[in-house]
């Protein structure tokens, strides 16, 4: 176990880089436990994928992301946070887990990982909000060709491939699957096909024209549907909006209807929580982000301020407001 440390931030995605960024220039003795690798949320998206954001939305510092395009590829943003990381030398240990928290007395923590022990007087969770993907519950969904993830089409050409689901992400592998030569389905709600307000939620522009076009061609197929009833070896079973049985043939699903966070280590730490407009989070304080527990932080995508260029601002906000609690508590080392 390693000499006491002032903040520990767990997770190293947009708004743990920024934490630990933070913490650096505070004269904080932190460390960033990432159990996968660095920016692992993003890393899991498509291949070649282009972000729906601008560059000055996702950007450590103003001007420092260049993409070749208007917006950047999942691949240029990677390299972006990464080579933060290098130039910055910030502390991280990536493939390392938090496994459990321990609250040691009024003040401080005991966090066991998979690797090693820390003592910690602050703890921030940066953690990403794709631990847990969202299932329909239904028979069959355990099958090998059901998937929660959509990485890259080319597996499936001249496959007849099912996405369900009705944001970005669901039209988004949709079209990559038949632009790509997949015989594809999109099962999609009403409501979400005929969105086109993107504050609710539409889908980006730029995926819904060649999605239309794609449907327009006669190469995408989309269903209006009510609920998927059962997934089996050869084929899908769905009910229509208007209450029709629909058997689909198929050799592959993507289940693409949301994640959620993992908040398992907050409530054991005692952490209260409530429903947010689309899954569970947090409950803490919208001035400081500190929760119930004294000494618990959180920022990031699975708080309100969900977007990454509020994953990224939250962080150079409130850890000079965990630096100065540091500095003005009784007993405290002092801090540069």
């Amino acid at each position: 176990m390693s000499e006491p440390l002032d903040l520990l931030i767990i997770g190293a995605g947009p708004a743990g880089l920024s934490a630990a960024e933070t913490a650096a220039r505070e004269g904080l003795n932190y460390l960033v436990l990432e159990k996968g690798t660095i920016a692992d949320t993003i890393r899991q998206y498509p291949v070649g994928r282009t972000l729906f954001s601008t560059p000055n939305e996702l950007e450590m510092y103003e001007g420092a992301l260049k993409p070749c395009r208007e917006k950047p590829t999942r691949e240029e943003l990677l390299s972006h946070y990464i080579h933060f990381v290098l130039d910055q030398d910030l502390k991280i240990n990536t493939d390392e887990e938090v496994v459990g928290i321990e609250k040691l007395g009024t003040d401080g923590f005991r966090v066991q990982t998979n690797r090693d022990q820390y003592v910690t007087a602050r703890v921030l969770f940066a953690i990403g909000a794709m631990a847990h993907p969202r299932r329909l519950n239904i028979p069959g969904e355990d099958l090998p060709k059901v998937h929660h993830l959509f990485i890259e089409p080319y597996a499936y050409i001249r496959k007849d491939a099912l996405v369900v689901g009705g944001g970005n992400s669901a039209a988004e592998a949709a079209l990559f699957l038949s632009e790509e030569g997949a015989r594809t389905t999109l099962a999609i709600w009403r409501e979400d096909w005929e969105n086109r307000d993107p504050k609710a939620g539409a889908m980006k522009h730029w995926v819904r024209t060649p999605l239309d076009r794609e449907v327009a061609a006669g190469r995408l197929r989309v269903v209006l549907y009510k609920n998927i009833v059962s997934v089996a070896e050869h084929e899908v079973t769905l009910t229509t909006e208007d209450g029709e049985s629909l058997t689909v043939p198929n050799d592959v699903v993507f289940v693409l209807i949301g994640s959620d966070a993992d908040l398992t280590l907050l409530k054991k730490l005692g952490v209260n929580t409530e429903q947010g407009k689309l899954t569970e989070i947090p409950v803490y304080d919208p001035e400081t982000f500190e929760t119930n527990v004294h000494g618990v932080y959180v920022a990031g995508h699975f708080t309100h301020a969900r977007h990454i260029k509020a994953a990224i601002d939250v962080p150079r906000r409130i850890v000079p407001l965990i630096a100065q609690s540091l500095r003005t508590q009784p007993g405290s080392r002092s801090l540069v």
